[in-house]
């Protein structure tokens, strides 16, 4: 008889719109030098789609974050998938998963490597659902590995192409479902104290449980697009995940941006016009004329100097301005620009 279980718990309050997940992580002991587990449980509450937010934007092509998220989230129930045996026998003799240093290291690196796969599945599968853009190539290589016929890869392209076209599916349901596996619902929300978790604060009339981490994601992803908030965009400055405030502020997100004490919605418009100099060769010949005049006003403040700078910014703004607006050609602009060098 097995004397407990390693469950996540995942609870939605939706007239708070509030997600409630809990789950296992394992603790280091300096001096002992292990890596060991305990019957706590850990939790963290968020608005609904929170950790499905973290989920999108950990790179799992990235080692180091791979196995961060693993750390936190899955370590002990992968380890077991691996080690089932080691499993049945720590249930039996209520022992708790316990390794070195060494032990733990080697294990992490081994299991990182082995599930690292089926994270990037799930990841871009999310990212399809979400239409937003995706590495394809991972479906295509997990078909040529299960022996798809060459008609049957072309099907699936087809169905990809079908799904995006189709504005009133929100999500492909049989796909997403395909992850969720093994999830049980539970009426004693009671059971939540045991994780610190004050329910008298929330509402809570069930909660699902279950040991598969990628089954939960799925679960919060459904729960998620359920909720009239079912938006996520990427942002186009620092290629976060985020959910937009409202429909006008879906291009960059509100997070500080490398440390510069200001958000990507802050500076996100300044950074996108300077990229836009660097790409536009026009522009940035514009803006090239405009500083090296600048800087004859700078070093030598003549009259000339002055006057010849004061006419270019006045009629630059104006020649620029139709430039962007498409009322003149890159070479008229252009043309204008060189006849200020006379």
């Amino acid at each position: 008889m097995e004397v407990f279980y390693l469950y996540y718990k995942i609870a939605f309050d939706k007239k708070d719109e509030l997600e409630i997940f809990v789950f296992n992580h394992m603790f280091y002991d300096s001096e002992k030098k292990i890596f060991f587990s305990t019957y706590k449980m850990e939790h963290f509450i968020g608005p609904i789609g929170s950790f499905l937010l973290m989920f999108l934007n950990t790179d799992f092509e990235n080692d180091d974050e791979c196995k961060s998220f693993i750390f936190w989230f899955c370590f002990e129930n992968l380890y077991y998938q691996k080690y089932p045996e080691i499993k049945q026998t720590n249930r039996k003799t209520i022992s708790h998963l316990k390794l070195s240093f060494s032990e733990f290291v080697k294990e992490l690196d081994e299991i990182s490597n082995e599930n690292k796969e089926e994270f990037l599945y799930l990841k871009q599968t999310l990212l399809k659902n979400l239409r937003l853009p995706y590495d394809s190539n991972i479906f295509r290589e997990c078909e040529h590995e299960a022996g798809y016929s060459k008609e049957e890869i072309q099907q699936s392209i087809q169905d990809e192409k079908d799904f995006y076209k189709n504005k009133s599916i929100k999500y492909d349901e049989t796909e997403i479902n395909g992850f969720i596996e093994h999830l049980n619902i539970n009426f004693e929300t009671i059971s939540l104290i045991l994780s610190d978790i004050d329910i008298t604060k929330y509402s809570i009339p069930y909660f699902f449980e279950g040991e598969d981490i990628m089954g939960i994601i799925a679960l919060i992803f459904k729960e998620f697009m359920s909720d009239n908030h079912n938006t996520i965009r990427q942002c186009q400055n620092c290629g976060y995940y985020f959910v937009p405030s409202n429909l006008k502020e879906t291009k960059y997100c509100n997070a500080e941006y490398k440390d510069t004490g200001k958000t990507c919605r802050q500076i996100g418009k300044e950074l996108a016009y300077k990229k836009a100099l660097k790409e536009d060769k026009v522009l940035d010949k514009y803006r090239r004329r405009y500083m090296s005049l600048a800087s004859s006003v700078s070093h030598y403040g003549t009259d000339s100097a002055i006057r010849r700078f004061e006419k270019y910014k006045k009629d630059g703004a104006i020649m620029k301005k139709k430039y962007l607006n498409k009322e003149i050609t890159p070479k008229e602009f252009e043309k204008w620009i060189n006849s200020t060098k006379d």
